[in-house]
């Protein structure tokens, strides 16, 4: 099979400036576009994935989903297009019927728009605006990082409920996710499996001085199971035909990722990899930026920060996409992809305080997805004992080598060591480092001290402090250098005596509403001649109703010598329309421009990605547009480019992507303009367990309609009619809960043995996961108080199911007037009594208990009464 996902050679592809693409999934047969949003109750957390439907200008919210996360009494009529309940109290009732095309608020009728709501499987989507309009919040949504901000107008019982936690110094989290102990389901490894593919395959022509060139490209991404490991395999190759130029690159990984510390036995590791690997960087040794064929292995958290101080993001990263990089709300960079295949924001620094990262991709069919990651620095301390390591060796495509062993060990509560080696290549010569440190964490301050000695004795101490004075994050260090050369202290005529930095993050608020998110960062060499060299950098960002402002400023001064530069990127994104503008300008030693871009991106109707963009050289007073139209046609997307400059230069290129996978329980051939090599899918099957056994026999039949939650979400996947429902796109190497929810299920009596299951899902990777749904039966009775010879009802008992294991496998307390109903009970025999310590703790006895037995059909028990006395009336 050719597998090709390339984009077009630079001299063919549009020129792209930073988040030059729209913001949601392309339109498959529609022009609705589906998204999954994070919803967020000021620093509350409601739910990290809230199917939305981006359809124009507009995102379109499943009411249903947002009542339950705001604690609305409204509820959906599944497949009726109705639903019905109140607002904060009953005298405001609410009532929608999307046939009838009325909304009722209130008491007063309105007629309802049909073009602002849509129907889909078991909701109704309303759009934002409407929605805001119906319920007491303001919606703010952030499309840039699929975010949806709720600011309430009055207080909605979430708000009274967390007041009270708080009050009370309640655990939990409410409305946020909670773990619900799902049992894990181990996927296992094959040793060869059939792999998906995301490909592309471009061709095109440019005329330029040097005459006329045509091009050819390709490249593939496979991911699959490997000889018992999961394995992924990137290759590209070009061509050019009138300068008979040719390129290609390859890169094979093969390895094992696991959350749970499970590899290698007593090592714990939690990532061993082979071939094409990175290493870790170091602080004042080695930066984090190398790949070569080799090997690694550690057994530090997959999502914690990769060092101390610093953090790098990786990955592989589609031909046609680019990556933005925010922090803390603030726009870092923006890359493309390299020629092997990958993006790299390497040696992130971490402050005090909380750490967010927030991933941006874009696609070139307007494909958008958004990968955050959160570090609390404070909290990274280990516990004392635990021990992290980092092992990791390679060649390089020059032939030189690089090998690392790192550790870090908690000695107590409050303290940490670090220890380590490193060896790589400095200026044509191999160097060995030797590291020590300390990490001390006391109340709101951190000190470290570290120690390096190179093997041709130059050396390197620091000290450091990292705190927190109200919203700035303050980091202060010093270094003190002996003759020490490494890949952050290259080697000089004049080398570099001492080293002061100061680093403050913070954000400046003005008012509730307008926030600015601000970086400063000091740093002062002297050199061993006594000259010092300066320089300071500067970030000031904003973001306000969808649009974003970022400008960072660079200044150095060496022995009188000046220099100053900055960027400054402006960024709006709506509902379907994006606008980016880019400035490069240098203020010393002359003030001038050097380079602006502006581009635009529409969605057009029918699914069209429509792109425009002009860039402006000033030193090389060169004017250049681009332009292009992409097209998702659902089992691939196709695109056409082209550019023009004012130097008379012009070329066409047209790119096909798609992306292939195989549903195995089907053998279905998936074909898909998305990407999904990259992450991991499920396939679930729902069926009724008619002989308990767990396992689906010749016989019974798969349970069509049902739906589920991920990570306590509800996911708008719904199975088929066999029960099988397919759940693509799944973070690879995390934790991710998947739940039946039994609301969806056709019989009230159906449930599932297990609620649900947790998976660790991996690049192109199914998953199989089976849940067993059984007809349930029910019981239900009185609890009475017999005393003096008078029998009378009673409440608050608390009864208990026990099954043939004395296992209690269900609980309820009886209401006011003694009455109880037990439901969802498993076929089979148990024991209804009341719970024994309560009994003990008031002083009751009671009169035995009751035999139950629920058959396969699912019965239906009633009248099942149990009695207690005073154990003092004997």
């Amino acid at each position: 099979m050719l597998a090709a996902l390339v984009l077009l050679p630079a001299t063919l592809a549009p020129f792209q400036p930073a988040a030059a693409a729209a913001v949601a999934q392309p339109a498959q047969a529609s022009e609705a576009n589906e998204v999954l949003l994070e919803v967020r109750l000021g620093n509350q957390i409601l739910s990290d994935a809230v199917s939305a439907y981006e359809i124009g200008r507009d995102v379109y919210l499943p009411l249903g989903e947002m009542a339950r996360l705001l604690t609305l009494a409204i509820r959906v009529t599944p497949g009726e297009g109705r639903a019905s309940g109140y607002i904060l109290t009953e005298q405001r009732s609410f009532s929608i019927d999307v046939q009838g095309r009325a909304v009722d608020i209130a008491g007063l009728r309105e007629e309802l728009d049909p073009s602002q709501v849509r129907l889909e499987g078991d909701e109704i989507y309303v759009a934002s605006r409407l929605l805001a309009r119906w319920l007491p919040v303001d919606l703010d949504l952030d499309m840039p990082s699929l975010a949806l901000k709720v600011r309430p107008r009055e207080q909605l019982p979430l708000q009274a409920r967390l007041k009270r936690r708080e009050r009370g110094n309640l655990p939990g989290t409410p409305g946020g996710y909670i773990d619900p102990g799902y049992p894990r389901l181990v996927t296992p490894y094959r040793l060869a499996d059939v792999p998906f593919i995301d490909q592309t395959l471009a061709f095109g022509f440019d005329q330029r001085a040097g005459g006329r060139t045509n091009q050819a490209s390709w490249t593939a991404y496979l991911t699959t199971d490997l000889l018992g490991m999961e394995a992924a395999l990137y290759a590209s190759r070009s061509r050019s035909r009138s300068r008979h130029d040719r390129s290609s690159d390859l890169r094979l990984t093969l390895g094992r990722n696991d959350p749970d510390g499970g590899l290698f036995g007593p090592l714990g590791a939690r990532s061993a990899l082979i071939g094409s690997v990175p290493l870790p960087g170091v602080a004042n040794i080695s930066s984090s930026s190398s790949t070569g064929n080799g090997v690694a292995l550690s057994n530090r958290p997959l999502d914690q920060p990769t060092s101390f101080d610093r953090h790098t993001l990786q990955g592989d990263l589609p031909p046609g996409w680019d990556v933005e990089l925010y922090y803390n709300d603030a726009l870092v960079g923006v890359q493309q992809p390299r020629p092997d295949g990958k993006y790299s924001f390497e040696d992130q620094p971490l402050a005090y305080g909380p750490n967010e990262f927030r991933l941006v991709f874009h696609g070139p069919l307007g494909q958008m997805r958004v990968e955050r990651q959160s570090f609390l620095l404070e909290q990274s301390a280990l516990p004392r004992g635990a021990l992290f390591y980092d092992l990791a060796a390679y060649r390089d495509e020059d032939g030189r080598q690089r090998a690392l062993a790192q550790f870090e060990w908690g000695m107590s509560e409050h303290l940490n060591a670090t220890a380590g080696w490193q060896r790589l290549p400095l200026f044509d010569a191999m160097r060995s480092y030797a590291n020590l440190g300390l990490r001390s964490y006391w109340n709101s301050v951190i000190l470290t001290a570290d120690a390096v000695r190179a093997d041709d004795g130059g050396r390197l101490a620091q000290l450091g402090l990292k705190t927190r004075v109200g919203h700035v994050a303050l980091s202060a260090s010093r270094a003190r250098l002996d003759g020490f050369t490494s890949e952050f202290f290259t080697p000089a005529a004049d080398p570099v005596r001492t080293r002061d930095e100061v680093r403050a993050e913070g954000v400046l608020a003005i008012g509730s509403a307008n926030f600015f998110p601000l970086s400063l960062q000091l740093r002062r060499d002297v050199l061993a001649s006594g000259t010092e060299q300066r320089e300071v950098q500067g970030r000031m960002s904003a973001y306000r109703n969808g649009t974003a402002v970022s400008n960072a400023v660079r200044w150095q001064s060496t022995g009188g010598t000046e220099r100053a530069d900055g960027a400054l990127q402006v960024s709006r994104r709506v509902a379907g329309v994006g606008i980016t503008c880019q400035l490069q300008y240098t203020l010393r030693p002359e003030s001038l421009l050097n380079s602006a871009a502006v581009s635009a991106d529409w969605y057009l109707a029918d699914g069209y990605m429509l792109n425009l963009g002009v860039t402006r050289m000033f030193q090389d007073r060169e004017v250049r547009a681009t332009g292009s139209l992409n097209k998702s046609l659902g089992s691939f997307g196709l695109g056409v480019s082209g550019f023009y400059s004012s130097r008379h230069e012009y070329g066409v290129g047209v790119q096909l992507f798609m992306a292939m996978g195989l549903e195995p329980r089907g053998r279905r051939l998936l074909r898909e303009s998305q990407p999904m090599a990259n992450l991991g899918a499920a396939s679930i099957r729902v069926f009724l367990d008619k002989n308990q056994n767990g396992a689906m026999d010749e016989g019974e039949e798969g349970i069509a309609g049902a739906g589920f939650t991920i990570n306590g979400a509800n996911y708008g996947v719904r199975t088929d009619a066999d029960g099988v429902a397919w759940l693509p796109r799944l973070p690879a190497s995390r934790h991710t809960d998947i739940g039946l929810d039994p609301n969806t299920l056709e019989d009230p009596q159906w449930q599932p043995r297990e609620p649900g299951v947790r998976i660790v899902p991996r690049p192109g990777k199914v998953s199989h996961v089976d849940f067993a749904v059984s007809l349930t039966g029910e019981v239900d009775g009185t609890t009475y108080l017999f005393s003096k010879g008078a029998r009378r009802p009673v409440g608050d008992l608390q009864l208990e199911l026990v099954d043939a294991s004395r296992k209690v496998v269900a609980t309820i307390t009886s209401a006011a007037d003694g009455y109880y109903v037990m439901t969802g009970i498993f076929p089979g025999e148990y024991f209804l009594r009341i719970a024994p310590d309560q009994l003990k703790r008031l002083g009751l006895l009671d009169s035995g208990m009751h035999i139950i037995t629920i058959g396969a059909d699912g019965t239906v028990l009633n009248g099942r009464d149990l009695d207690v006395r005073s154990a003092a009336e004997g």
